[in-house]
C-alpha cells in the first residue's frame, strides 16, 4: 500500500504497514496549550499572568486505512493491533513510548494509548476496514539523535541546538567517588559501586534492581543537571581510586509539539 498520501506510523518496534495499514497524512497536528492563568482586574489594561511554567498534554488523532490479508480474520486482526498500541507495562506501571512517522524521520512524539481506537469494516469490501487512533501525547517532540544513550563528549562541550532545555538521562558503572559537572555545577556521587542510573525527570539514583542511592548524592538544589540551549560544558572529576568505566547520557533534545 503506497500512496503520497499515507504515512507509516512506528511504534512499539513496529510499523502500521506490519498490520497492512497506513495513516492518511497529511494531518492536523494539535499544538502544546502553556499552563498560564489570567487574571483580570478591572481598571487595569492587561490581564496579570500566572505562569506555572508548563504545558499541557495533547491528543493527536489520527485517520487509518488497511487491509487485513485472506489469512487473518477481522477479529484475528482488530486483536493484533490492540496487543500492539497496548501501554507498555514497566514494574506495574503502564508507560510513554516514543511515536514516530516515516515522513517526519528526526522527530518522535512520546505517547500512550488511553481511549480505545475505533475501526469500521467496509460493506463492499471485507478486507478494508478504515478508523481513528487516538494518542496521548507529551507536550514536546524528541529528537530521535537524543533518546538513546550515547558517551559523553571527548571535548567536555556539547550543544543544545533545539530552543527548549533539555532534561538528560545519566547512566554510569563507577566504584568511588566522583563529581559530574555541567556548566560551573557540581554534582556529587558518593561511594558508589557497579551500574546506575541517574533520572533527569525524577532527580532519583538507582541501579537495575531498583535500589534508591539518593543519599549518596548531592545536587544543587537537589534537581538533576539540565542540558540548557547553545553551549554546555560537561566533565567528570574523581577521586583516587575511583574507577569509571562508563559514563554516557540521553539528552532528549526536545522542542514544543
Amino acid at each position: 500500500m503506497e500512496d503520497s498520501n499515507l504515512a507509516n506510523l512506528i511504534f512499539q518496534n513496529y510499523k502500521s504497514s506490519d498490520f497492512g495499514m497506513m495513516v492518511e497524512y497529511p494531518f492536523n497536528i494539535v499544538h502544546a496549550t502553556p499552563d498560564i492563568e489570567p487574571t483580570h482586574i478591572k481598571g487595569r489594561n492587561g490581564d496579570f499572568l500566572q505562569d506555572n511554567g508548563s504545558y499541557q498534554n495533547v491528543t493527536e488523532t489520527f485517520n487509518v486505512i488497511g487491509y487485513r490479508d485472506a489469512n487473518t480474520t477481522q477479529n484475528d486482526w482488530e486483536r493484533k493491533v490492540i496487543d500492539w498500541l497496548a501501554p507498555p507495562l514497566i514494574d506495574d506501571v503502564r508507560q510513554y513510548e516514543y511515536l514516530q512517522f516515516d515522513y517526519d524521520p528526526d522527530y518522535a512524539f512520546r505517547a500512550v494509548v488511553t481511549t480505545p481506537p475505533t475501526f469500521t469494516w467496509d460493506a463492499t469490501d471485507p478486507f478494508k476496514v478504515t478508523g481513528t487512533i487516538p494518542f496521548y501525547c507529551e507536550p514536546y517532540q524528541y529528537r530521535i539523535d537524543g533518546i538513546t544513550y550515547s558517551d559523553l563528549p571527548n571535548s567536555g562541550v556539547v550543544y543544545n541546538t533545539e530552543p527548549r532545555t533539555a532534561i538528560p538521562d545519566w547512566h554510569f558503572i563507577a566504584n568511588g567517588t566522583f563529581t559530574l559537572n555541567i556548566n560551573n555545577l557540581q554534582y556529587e556521587f558518593d561511594n558508589m559501586e557497579g551500574e546506575f542510573w541517574l533520572s533527569g525527570d525524577t532527580s532519583d539514583t538507582y541501579d537495575s534492581q531498583n535500589h534508591y542511592y539518593n543519599n549518596q548524592t548531592h545536587f544543587p538544589n537537589l534537581v538533576a543537571p539540565v542540558l540548557y540551549p547553545g553551549k554546555n560544558d560537561i566533565s567528570i572529576t574523581a577521586e583516587s581510586g575511583t574507577t569509571i568505566s562508563k559514563a554516557e547520557y540521553k539528552p532528549k533534545w526536545r522542542r514544543l509539539i
